[in-house]
Parts: C-alpha cells; sequence; structure tokens
C-alpha cells in the first residue's frame, strides 16, 4: 500500500509542475477516444471512420474551450446518420439539441457523465459508471447517467434498424424509435444502473471504516447479483465470463480512481464531541494516508573530514588548532580518529561532497 501512494504521490507533483502541458495532453487524449469510440459504436461515415479523421477532430477540440468536445461529438454522430438517412440524422439532431437547452446547457459537467457512457460501453466497460458516480457524485447523478444509457441504446438501434431493415430512409427514424422504447435491455440497464448508484452513495456516507473501499466492492456485488438476475428471467443475452471479467476491471479501476482522489487511514480515526451555545456535535475526523519524505539525510563522518572540508570557515580551524596543540601536550598516544552522527540538509551534503572531490 505504501508503495501506491508514493506512486500516487510522484504522479501528483509531476502533474502539478506541469499541469499546463499535461491538460493540453490530457484534453486531446480524451477528445481522441471519444472520437474513436464512437466510430466503433456506429461508424457508418466511412469519411469519418479514419484514424487521422479522429486526430484531426482531437486536435480541433484542444484548440477550443472544453465545452465544445461535447458539441463536436453530436456533430460526429449527426454526420454517421446523415451517410445512411438525412431524416433519421434531422430526428437525432432534434434530439441532441432538446437535451443540450432543456439540461446540458444548465448544468455542463453532467454533459460528461452522459458523453462518458457511450464511451465506456463502446470498450465493454459501463460498469464502471454507476460504481464510481455513486463514490463521487450524489444521487442525483442518475440523471444523466440514464440520459447517457438511453443515448448508447438509441445509438446501438440505429446500427440494428439501419443494417437490417429493407426500408427507405424516410422509415427508417420510425423503426429506430420503435425499437428504442420497446428496448427491454435499455430499461432494466436504466433500473440497475440507478440501484446502483443510489446502494453506493448510501454505503459510502456510512459512518464505518473503509466505508468507500465496502462502497465500491458492494457496489460491483450488487451490480453483477441484478444483472445475472435480469439475464435469467428476461433473456438479455449477457456473455457471463466476460460480464464477470468486466465488473471485475470495472471495481478495480474505481478503487483505482478513489486511492488517487482520496486514501484514508482509519488506524488514526479520532471521534471528538464539543458544544456552543445552542448545538453539541459528535466528529468523527479520519486522516488521510500521506506519504512524506524527511527533509534530512543521516550520514557518518570521520572528524577530521568533517572539519578539513571547513577549512575556509575561521572559527572552525581556530577550534581545529587549539584541539591539537592541546592533544599534543596530552601526548601522542591520545586517540582523537572518534566517529560522531550528524544531521545535515541533502544541500548542505552536496556542497561537503563536491569540495571533498
Amino acid at each position: 500500500m505504501s508503495i501506491l501512494l508514493e506512486i500516487r504521490d510522484y504522479i501528483q507533483k509531476f502533474y502539478q509542475k506541469y499541469a499546463a502541458v499535461l491538460n493540453v495532453i490530457l484534453r486531446f487524449l480524451a477528445a481522441f477516444i471519444t472520437f474513436f469510440a464512437t466510430n466503433r459504436v456506429i461508424g457508418f461515415n466511412p469519411y469519418l471512420d479514419h484514424t487521422y479523421t479522429e486526430l484531426v477532430f482531437a486536435a480541433v477540440s484542444v484548440v477550443f474551450p472544453v465545452q465544445i468536445l461535447l458539441f463536436f461529438e453530436a456533430v460526429f454522430i449527426i454526420l454517421h446518420i446523415l451517410y445512411v438517412s438525412h431524416y433519421l440524422a434531422f430526428v437525432t439532431a432534434i434530439f441532441f439539441a432538446i437535451l443540450y437547452f432543456v439540461y446540458v446547457r444548465f448544468i455542463p459537467k453532467d454533459g460528461y457523465v452522459i458523453l462518458s457512457m457511450p464511451v465506456l460501453s463502446s470498450f465493454g466497460a459501463p460498469y464502471i459508471l454507476p460504481i464510481l458516480l455513486g463514490i463521487t457524485a450524489d444521487p442525483i447523478a442518475i440523471i444523466p447517467e440514464s440520459i447517457g444509457v438511453i443515448v448508447y441504446h438509441y445509438l446501438q438501434n440505429v446500427i440494428s434498424v439501419v443494417s437490417t431493415s429493407t426500408e427507405d430512409s424516410i422509415n427508417l427514424y420510425h423503426l429506430v424509435l420503435k425499437q428504442t422504447f420497446n428496448d427491454k435491455e435499455l430499461y432494466i440497464t436504466l433500473i440497475v444502473f440507478s440501484i446502483v448508484t443510489i446502494f453506493v452513495y448510501f454505503i459510502r456516507n456510512s459512518k464505518i471504516d473503509y466505508s468507500f473501499e465496502i462502497a465500491i466492492i458492494s457496489g460491483g456485488f450488487l451490480n453483477t447479483i441484478l444483472l445475472l438476475f435480469m439475464n435469467f428471467f428476461m433473456d438479455i443475452n449477457i456473455n457471463v465470463f466476460r460480464f464477470f471479467i468486466t465488473m471485475i476491471l470495472s471495481v478495480a479501476f474505481v478503487w483505482l480512481v478513489q486511492l488517487f482522489r482520496l486514501s484514508l487511514n482509519y488506524a488514526g480515526v479520532e471521534n471528538l464531541q464539543f458544544e456552543d451555545d445552542e448545538y453539541y456535535y459528535y466528529v468523527r475526523a479520519v486522516p488521510k494516508n500521506n506519504i512524506t519524505k524527511a527533509d534530512k539525510n543521516v550520514k557518518r563522518y570521520n572528524a577530521h573530514n568533517f572539519i578539513r572540508h571547513h577549512d575556509d570557515s575561521q572559527n572552525i580551524t581556530e577550534t581545529n588548532k587549539e584541539n591539537e596543540e592541546h592533544n599534543d601536550s596530552a601526548g601522542e598516544d591520545f586517540d582523537h580518529n572518534f566517529d560522531f552522527t550528524v544531521s545535515l540538509d541533502d544541500e548542505y551534503i552536496n556542497n561537503i561532497e563536491k569540495k571533498e572531490k
């Protein structure tokens, strides 16, 4: 555990030192992954389904404010759908416009929660989001989470209808909407993810030791039980082996995020009680896990070597001469080559070693 904390502290210090450059790189990677995931999910337009197109869109997203990524992603999706059906692209554009003006415009940060669900689902790891939101957000986060689930399943139904339907492009939007409203997997996912998010939220807020870790593990366990239960009774065709592997990796990923976000030392818990004129307070204080390096190193120096490296100091030179005269008068058998321990700053030690060389 201490090794992980040291790695965390090193990464945090490295990020603080190069924050300006790293922010640009991280924004570029996030945008590239977003457009790459979109091409994996739909990928109708052959002109957009290329790596260089993803790189260009990602580079342009970095130049503009952070919120522009949501707009570019919506345009990217609409351009893909436009390649197969103008009417379906128009309906999709109206859906995104309503979503923006009714919700995302007022709470921009939730737009990234909506966006993350299709991205995570395209990589087969949608189970990260409900556990992560339960750890980091409030129960109200189930709203953008649910919208993200709807967007992803809508895109999946677009793919299903376009690849199997023999209807002309005019009727495609009607078939997509009908299949989306009748998609039982969509409703199951909405219910399960909402329950898991709320469950994890209440567990991590409980007054028990290791509440965050327990919430993460129990959230993954509850997610597994509910989805397997739904799979058994409603036949939603889950690949059980891949599902278990993905769930384990999702729990591990959320735990790692929590380690970097907030690591607590429950061995140092303190329960405090105090009062004022109106209230009596019960406070439970849990210290954070921090690894701090000592500011000083301890090295051993021979007395003669230590004094020789400070000949430029008048006081030490005079003291040295007085000691030699005293030793000579006491006799040659007097041994003054004693060892002692000195605690010095790193910079001071480096100066001593340079003079010795």
